[in-house]
């Protein structure tokens, strides 16, 4: 308990720097919606991961069969990437998912490109790539991108390092600082913190199905 109240003040102490009166306004709705633009679904699930983390990766599969399972505007997924600070590449895979989705804005490509880095999870962890350059690293993630979406690799190294990917980036992490997100994977289902870390999808899918009745 005392490490994660440590970890907590280190995360809140990185979100500083927005002005007192709260966080700057985006220009779109912050994280990543599974089927396509933001609906008003009944049942809102809203997951916060870490793009190399290992718990992340564990729940994601479960979380892709649970919004697979029902509409949009039954139920939709929303996905905040939380990059801790510990994970030396999150946040740029992060502003990579960010580059993706709106080179590619058609509902998936981001939640393809998770899947795809989890995949390639122990390459782009902290300890596979102690001995690689920050600019190495880049070029492998810049590989896969291109891998994924065809993106020219100028194009993709050039928006990975835009100043408004890498601020809406932060905003998005700073916004799950102000929701009290100290760990990953942190779930809320409309808007109420979920313990669902270690959930089936069956169990996701009677407790959802409860909601929708």
């Amino acid at each position: 308990m005392l490490v994660q109240r440590l970890l907590y003040v280190v995360v809140m102490a990185m979100a500083c720097g927005t002005p007192s009166g709260g966080l700057n306004v985006p220009n779109r709705p912050l994280g990543f919606f599974f089927g396509g633009p933001p609906q008003s679904p009944s049942v809102e699930v809203v997951a916060y991961l870490d793009i190399t983390c290992p718990d992340s990766k564990a729940v994601y599969p479960t979380l892709l069969m649970v919004a697979s399972n029902y509409k949009p505007s039954q139920v939709q997924l929303r996905v905040h990437l939380f990059s801790m600070p510990f994970h030396r590449h999150s946040h740029t895979l992060s502003k990579a998912a960010l580059v993706l989705d709106l080179y590619q804005p058609n509902g998936d490509t981001a939640f393809k490109w998770m899947s795809l880095v989890y995949s390639n999870i122990d390459s782009l962890s902290t300890s596979g790539t102690y001995k690689q350059s920050d600019e190495e690293v880049l070029n492998l993630i810049t590989n896969l991108a291109r891998n994924l979406t065809g993106i020219k690799e100028d194009t993709f190294v050039e928006k990975v390092k835009d100043t408004s990917i890498d601020q809406m980036t932060r905003l998005d992490f700073k916004y799950g600082c102000t929701r009290g997100v100290y760990a990953v994977p942190s779930f809320t289902i409309n808007d109420i913190f979920t313990d669902a870390s270690t959930w089936t999808f069956d169990q996701w899918k009677t407790f959802l199905d409860s909601l929708l009745q």
